[in-house]
């Protein structure tokens, strides 16, 4: 009889993996995608591991924790879409120079705004942004080890880097769409808060700056939640949202506010993974699984959404704000 040259159906998948890297922890997702445009998909595969020498590891040790952790979720060959904790990250807007038009220019605006910032010089990290001449645009910067640490481990395995992105920017980039000029967006992971402000209305709304709040205990009330808001507008001369919609585990007190009170409202974005909420972002694609829900259940009518997509329509993508499978 011969030998059979092809191989099984059921090996033919195929599929991407979801890497979220935290202080402390990584949670690697693997998602098979079934060959032949087959329905039927098999389960997904959780990885997860706790990094405990994170802050002082060597880029070739922590690469190696992390392939061991992609290699137990069977991400060999896969290509990995990974995420950052935004405690990881120092999020800034820069104010491109006069005249500045070429990306040296930008890059050299960045690199000072860094430095007076937070007090380093912007050599000591990688710095990525949604460059932009035209007008203020925001930016951030990762340290070069965990980058570097996240190629080693995607090369040991044999797979892609495809991106690797910020909560807030992967956030951002799936829910831009609903955020308008009295809706802010936030993503909350680890008890940090990472706030999007926006300013303007209509065609000239734009992110004016991107806070990080650590809250004060695991589930804070609705009255701290509003006066951070408050403040945050207050401090960085914008006005309050009317809805925050947060991307996060969700907190009861912020669900519901009692009958008759009037105040900021919180809506909730859902994706599938639930269950792992670190991997609900680290894909660059939508599985079609993502919700917008007021509290924990309802969903806004269609007259709602197309709504919301027409105000936000000037709210674009930071395509940009992510680093590739190459250095920067």
């Amino acid at each position: 009889m011969p030998k059979r040259l092809m191989p099984a159906v059921s090996s033919w998948r195929r599929g991407h993996c979801r890497l979220a890297l935290s202080h402390g922890a990584i949670a690697v997702l693997r998602v098979d995608t079934p060959w032949f445009g087959a329905a039927r998909k098999t389960a997904p595969r959780v990885a997860q591991r706790l990094l405990p020498d994170f802050a002082t590891a060597a880029p070739d040790q922590l690469a190696a924790q992390l392939a061991a952790t992609l290699d137990e979720a069977g991400c060999k060959g896969l290509p990995v879409y990974a995420t950052f904790d935004d405690e990881l990250v120092r999020y800034f807007i820069v104010t491109p120079p006069q005249n500045g038009a070429r990306m040296q220019d930008l890059r050299a605006a960045a690199g000072v705004r860094f430095q007076m910032l937070y007090g380093e010089p912007a050599s000591d990290w990688q710095i990525v942004a949604d460059w932009q001449a035209s007008g203020p645009f925001v930016a951030c910067a990762i340290a070069p080890r965990l980058h570097m640490a996240l190629q080693l481990a995607v090369k040991a395995q044999r797979g892609c880097l495809v991106a690797a992105a910020p909560n807030f920017v992967a956030a951002w980039n799936r829910w831009h769409r609903r955020v308008s000029g009295d809706a802010w967006l936030a993503t909350l992971h680890c008890r940090t808060l990472t706030i999007g402000l926006i300013a303007g209305a209509a065609r000239r709304a734009r992110i004016a700056a991107v806070r990080t709040l650590a809250l004060p205990e695991e589930r804070p009330s609705l009255a701290w939640l509003r006066e951070q808001l408050e403040r945050a507008a207050l401090l960085d001369n914008v006005a309050p949202p009317a809805v925050l919609h947060v991307h996060g585990p969700q907190i009861a007190a912020w669900q519901q506010a009692p009958a008759g009170e009037r105040g900021i409202a919180v809506r909730w974005c859902t994706t599938g993974h639930a269950a792992v909420p670190a991997l609900a972002l680290s894909s660059g694609a939508s599985d079609g699984s993502s919700t917008l829900a007021t509290g924990s259940t309802s969903t806004p009518s269609s007259g709602e959404a197309a709504a919301s997509v027409a105000q936000s329509s000037a709210l674009s993508a930071l395509a940009q704000l992510a680093w590739s499978g190459a250095a920067p």
